[in-house]
Parts: structure tokens; C-alpha cells; sequence
């Protein structure tokens, strides 16, 4: 059976890419590698805009590339040249380009001609965790390679392949291998994190592979697309706009079985220099079929849907699997309020009823202030978030529901939740910074996929339900990055949990911490 995502990729690259002359390129520091979303490049970008302003980046749809990152800094020195000293742009100048000292190597392997090139670049990473409050420990070893092959200027293909210790969470190391491996094994598994070809031309970008996005401006988690699920098979892309404007879609196939997509578009606006808003739309449906048809950028979802009910047969199936889906609509927006000071904010409605039936409010929302001082080559930085999510949010009766592998697709702590996050952070060069940071969570016992029966009348889903598993904790943190290559960090803190799992008189505390170390040659 023909694949409805791969022929439509084609079209898209077809109709939105000129093809680029072939130049010579080093693949391994290639414009179209992407920035890993979890990176902690995203946060130093968002202080820099705090600083001296958002230029005409696209700074809230994410995963980057190096190219985006590099038109970043270039533009904040044109219009600011004072911005050059700031011990962050530094930082990421560095990210930019191999150069001498530790972690400045070039990829160890490499094969080039004048039209193309190879280059393979090992590594190897060494994360522990231990949480004595929630008895946990995650270790998560790896040693690996990452791969790519660039053709000219225009196109990238890029991949990471690894062998290491089954971790926990939605970036961690699958522990069923035969699932998920390359490699049969339960403690060593073989796996790759992310595999994407990426072209760019004039006129566009189109991404397919498998990967993460993330939308939004939240430091700590993002309402309606976030990393807070596994990496999917996605074909993205993105288109500039007159205005000042980006569009972006994607179809993601979370399960080719069951046949289960998501499927999102965004339009991000740059008004001015302080001011970055979008709105977001995201559709949750199943069928091979139907996945063409949402790969249309401008239809709304909603339509989708009431053409596909108002064909053929989709009616006789009482569960309307095939024809229904769940929309989520959300907007976020990010205002420098003064130089230093910039604040955001973002809201996410899943599954609005125009019916005449009170059904509960399926919302999910945060605000976030990020305030930032810099004298000299030293920098202070403040932060502070709070998100809230109501029970039922990500959920539907007809089970398309926001999730993927057991995650949400969408705030990485589900539904039925709030929580508030702080750090302060000190940076006393482009390589050191040290912080304090704390957080406040409260649990509810609303869980992903409990949905809201309809015709179950009001119910009162703006509070907390059921015993609440509250956790509190504090730490100091320290991060070492010299270069690309290489980078250290340690987190020590306490944390104090009441109600364990939702059990009262479950009450636990101890320290926690964290080691991270990765060297890429």
C-alpha cells in the first residue's frame, strides 16, 4: 500500500525548494544541523532576546537549525556591536565553530570533495540521577556516533546512533529492546536518538525523519506540542511570510499498526523587535487516508473532520475512529518588556464544544517572566514559571487523545496538575555558570487518557482531584562547556514529598542530584 507521507514529502519539497548549488560543506558543523530541543542553547537565546531584543528570529518554534542560530547572533552584533562581549554570545559563537582546547576538535572522520561530504563524529555521554525523596535512579551511559552526508548547501541527512543503559522519560533509552533496538539486549540497547534529512532552499525548509518539535516559549515545558513525549517519524515544514511572519506543519505518525497521527501548523508573528506572538492548531486523528489532507496548511482541522463524517460510511462505526479527531488551539506570546526584562505567556483549549452542554474547561496555561543583568563579561539571570493544566485536558472520548508512548504530547506532566519553577543563575564567562533553583508541584489524581464523559452534566474540574501528591525541592546547580565537544554539569539539592503516589501518610524526603558529562569528537 502506498504510503500517503511519503509522496506527500515529495510534493512538498517539489513545490517549496529551488534546488541549491553544490558547494563544498562540512557536514558535522553543516548550517541545516538541527539544534536538539532539549538543548540549553534555546534558554541562552531567550536571555539574549531578553537583553537586547528579538530581531526578526522565529524564537518559539523549535527545534533551530545552526543556520537560524547564526543569523541570531549575527544580527543582535549589527544592531547592537556592544552585544559581541556578552558572555553568552560567546558562548554560542563557540557552539557555531570547531576551534582549539578541549571540546573544540574537529569530527574525527571526514571525506570531502567539491560537491559533498561525509563526516562521522563519536561520542559518548554519561548522565546520572538519584532522587532519594522518589527512590529513583537513572543512569543513562551511552557511547555512539553521529552521522552526516551533506550535498552542497541544501541538504543535510543526520543521524545518531548509540548502544547504552536502558533510562527512564520520553528522551531516555527504551528498555524493551525488542520494541525499540536495533540490538536484542535488556541493560545495553542499541538505538538512535534522532535520523533526519533536512532541505533548504529560498523559498522554504522540509524536514522528514525522526525527531522532536516544540512550540513555545516556556522554560520549563510548553502547553501544546513539547518534548514531552519520545521523538516520532514527522515530515515538517516551514515557509517565510510576508510580515515578518513563519508558517510551520507537520504530520507525525505515532503508531503505524493502529494508524495514529498528530498534526499541527503554526503561524509566528515578529511585529517589532519586543514582541513575538503565534497561534497553533493541533489535530489528533487516525487513518493512513486521511494523512494527504492535513498536510494542508491552511485548512482547518475542524473542517477535516465534518468532510470526512459527511462521507462514505464513517458514521456506521460507532466509535467514528476513522473520521473524528481532537483539535487543541493555543497561542503564545513573549513581550520584552523593558531592556533585561522580558515576560510570556501561553494558553492551550483542547476540544472546545459549541454545544449547548456545560462541559468542564480542557485548559492548559502558564506565565513566565526571564529578567537578565550583564556587566561586563559576568551576567546574572532571573527566571520564574508557573503552568497550570485542568483534569481532562489531552483527553477525549473517542481516544484521540494527546499521548504518545504513554506521554503526553503536550505539557510533560499531563493533566490535573500546577507547578511553579525559579533560578537564579550567575555566569561568570562563556564557559562557567552557576545557579539556585527550586519548584513547587502539586498532583492531582487526573491522569492522561481520563476523559469527560459526555452528558455527565457540570463537573468542577478547576481544582486539584483527589489526594494530592505534592513535591518540593531546592538545588544549586554548576555547568562547565568549554566548546561543542564537551560540557559537565552537577545539581545537588533536597527535595521533601508529601502523599507519595498519591498515598496519604506517604510522606518522604532526602537529598537529590545530578551528574551530566558528554564529549562529541
Amino acid at each position: 500500500m502506498p504510503n500517503p507521507l511519503r509522496h506527500a514529502a515529495a510534493l512538498l519539497v517539489a513545490a517549496l525548494l529551488l534546488p541549491c548549488m553544490p558547494r563544498p560543506v562540512h557536514a558535522a558543523y553543516h548550517a541545516l544541523e538541527s539544534i536538539p530541543v532539549e538543548s540549553p542553547v534555546y534558554r541562552m537565546v531567550e536571555d539574549l532576546a531578553a537583553s537586547y531584543g528579538f530581531g526578526s528570529a522565529f524564537l518559539h518554534t523549535q527545534p533551530w537549525d545552526r543556520a537560524d542560530l547564526g543569523r541570531f547572533l549575527d544580527e543582535l552584533a549589527l544592531n547592537r556591536p556592544s552585544a559581541s562581549d556578552d558572555p553568552l554570545v560567546v558562548r554560542l559563537r563557540r557552539e557555531l565553530e570547531s576551534g582549539g582546547g578541549p571540546g573544540g576538535w574537529d569530527a574525527l572522520v571526514r571525506a570531502e570533495d567539491e560537491r559533498s561530504s561525509v563526516e562521522l563524529s563519536p561520542y559518548a555521554r554519561a548522565n546520572f540521577s538519584e532522587d532519594r525523596a522518589r527512590r529513583e535512579i537513572v543512569r543513562d551511559f551511552r557511547a555512539g556516533v553521529q552521522a552526516s552526508v551533506a550535498f552542497g548547501e541544501g541538504l543535510l541527512g543526520w543521524a545518531d546512533f548509540y548502544s547504552g543503559t536502558t533510562s527512564a522519560g520520553p528522551h531516555g533509552n527504551p528498555a524493551d529492546s525488542r520494541h525499540f533496538g536495533l540490538i536484542e539486549g535488556v541493560q545495553l540497547n542499541s538505538y538512535f536518538d534522532r535520523a533526519t534529512l533536512t532541505w533548504r532552499g529560498r523559498w522554504g525548509r522540509v524536514q522528514a525523519g525522526h525527531t522532536w518539535l516544540r512550540w513555545g516559549p516556556g522554560a520549563w515545558g510548553t502547553m501544546a506540542q513539547s518534548d514531552g513525549a519520545p521523538a516520532f517519524d514527522v515530515i515538517e515544514a516551514r515557509v517565510p511570510l510576508p510580515g515578518r511572519m513563519q508558517l510551520e506543519w507537520f504530520v507525525a505518525s505515532l503508531d503505524p499498526v493502529t494508524q495514529s497521527y498528530l498534526a499541527g501548523h503554526r503561524l509566528e508573528i515578529r511585529p517589532s523587535g519586543s514582541l513575538d506572538i503565534s497561534f497553533s492548531e493541533l489535530a489528533r486523528f487516525d487513518g493512513n487516508g486521511s494523512a494527504p489532507q492535513y498536510l494542508l496548511p491552511l485548512v482547518p482541522y475542524s473542517l477535516i473532520e465534518k468532510r470526512l463524517l459527511k462521507s462514505g460510511d464513517a458514521g456506521a462505526d460507532s466509535t467514528d475512529r476513522w473520521a473524528k479527531n481532537n483539535v487543541m488551539w493555543a497561542a503564545d506570546v513573549a513581550w520584552r518588556w523593558r531592556p533585561g526584562v522580558r515576560v510570556y505567556g501561553e494558553v492551550a483549549v483542547d476540544d472546545i464544544s459549541f454545544s449547548s452542554e456545560k462541559r468542564p474547561r480542557a485548559l492548559a496555561w502558564q506565565l513566565g517572566l526571564d529578567a537578565r543583568r550583564v556587566r561586563g563579561g559576568r551576567a546574572w539571570t532571573a527566571r520564574a514559571e508557573y503552568a497550570r493544566v485542568y483534569q481532562f485536558t489531552y483527553s477525549v472520548f473517542h481516544a484521540h487523545d494527546f499521548s504518545f508512548a504513554g506521554y503526553p504530547t503536550g505539557f510533560e506532566l499531563g493533566p490535573d496538575v500546577d507547578r511553579a519553577n525559579a533560578r537564579l543563575e550567575y555566569r561568570t564567562g562563556p564557559e562557567w555558570a552557576f545557579g539556585a533553583e527550586g519548584s513547587y508541584r502539586r498532583k492531582g489524581e487526573g491522569r492522561l487518557g481520563q476523559y469527560y464523559v459526555p452528558g455527565s452534566g457540570a463537573l468542577d474540574n478547576m481544582v486539584l482531584t483527589g489526594v494530592l501528591d505534592v513535591d518540593t525541592r531546592a538545588a544549586l546547580t554548576a555547568d562547565w562547556s568549554p566548546a561543542p565537544g564537551l560540557s559537565a554539569g552537577l545539581t545537588a539539592g533536597w527535595a521533601q514529598v508529601a502523599a507519595l503516589g498519591h498515598q496519604d501518610g506517604v510522606d518522604e524526603s532526602g537529598p537529590w542530584g545530578a551528574t551530566r558529562l558528554t564529549l562529541r569528537w
